[in-house]
């Protein structure tokens, strides 16, 4: 076992390795590798350290393991022998464009891209590091802890996030609480733009699907998929805030189409958000509720009609 490499099953690379953006007419930058972050199917995250900013960041390495493996110099990355060319460029064209897709939907809502370049013969994309928490560490199956409050502060301006790739012609396709950053503050970032893409391209690029959270369509290339896409997604994640569970997979609704309600079992009643996120979680795309208006409205609703609201109110 090589002792400096950083999550040695996921063949990572080594701590301290250095990496350089070099590309022509840019002025280059030198990046410390930290520790591993995370690994997935298709690449590796690594917290790194920007040197000529003096700063944290986020490296995200193009790594599909079942296609590649790193170098005996423990940075490079060659494509295994009998990989087909076009379904390797095919995945490597699509890490490309979560970079090109982060710079075009620049908001205080998305994760910035700072970097993107060529090295070890795959792609590198550095973003900011971001301190806090995703919305799965946070709730954490405890959806007692999420209070009106929190959901008209974190959740509202994330809602406005997501319209704002709508308005630019994106859906993001991967919505779930592993991929949205709350920060120190209490402010919503969303993360991972591995899936997304323009309107027009959504059957032409590679998807991951997550279990509870995908809607139907995304299981299909074949299927028309927009901004209702996205209303699925956020429905299971305002579900999951609600209940501190996903709801059932859409796959199993298909052939018994029961689904706990909102409001089942809990103290908190939730009737105004219950009703948006039924709506949203219909399994047919042309019969889902195709505006993000309808949640924001409900937030709003339970934030300003909560016990705590009402108490200001009155003494106030």
């Amino acid at each position: 076992m090589n002792k400096g490499l950083l999550g040695n099953d996921a063949g990572g690379l080594r701590r301290n390795a250095r990496l350089q953006s070099a590309e022509s007419g840019k002025e280059q930058r030198t990046y410390r590798v930290r520790s591993t972050i995370s690994t997935s199917e298709l690449a590796i995250v690594y917290a790194a350290r920007s040197e000529e900013q003096e700063m944290k960041c986020v490296i995200k390495e193009f790594f599909p393991k079942a296609l590649v493996r790193r170098g005996k110099d423990g940075s490079s990355v060659r494509r295994l022998s009998g990989v087909p060319h076009d379904k390797y460029e095919a995945l490597r064209n699509a890490f490309i464009n979560e970079a090109v897709l982060l710079k075009a939907c620049e908001h205080p809502g998305v994760v910035r891209c700072i970097d993107q370049f060529e090295q070890n013969g795959t792609v590198y994309i550095v973003m900011e590091f971001i301190e806090g928490m995703t919305l799965a560490e946070m709730v954490g199956g405890r959806p007692d802890m999420i209070e009106p409050g929190f959901l008209y502060r974190t959740m509202l301006p994330l809602i406005e996030t997501l319209e704002h790739l709508h308005q630019q012609g994106v859906i993001h396709r991967d919505l779930k609480p592993g991929n949205i950053m709350i920060d120190q503050e209490g402010r919503a970032k969303l993360l991972d733009f591995g899936s997304a893409v323009r309107f027009a391209e959504s059957g032409a690029h590679p998807i991951l699907t997550t279990a509870g959270y995908s809607p139907l369509e995304l299981y299909s290339e074949q299927s028309k998929q927009g901004p209702v896409s996205d209303i699925y997604s956020l429905a299971a994640l305002l579900y999951y805030c609600c209940r501190g569970t996903a709801p059932t997979d859409v796959r199993k609704r298909l052939f018994d189409d029961r689904l706990e309600p909102v409001s089942a079992g809990l103290k908190r009643g939730w009737p105004f958000l219950s009703r948006a996120i039924q709506r949203g979680l219909i399994v047919s795309p042309d019969k889902r509720c195709s505006s993000l208006k309808w949640f924001k409205a409900a937030i709003t609703m339970e934030y300003v009609t909560s016990p705590s609201v009402r108490r200001k109110s009155r003494s106030g």
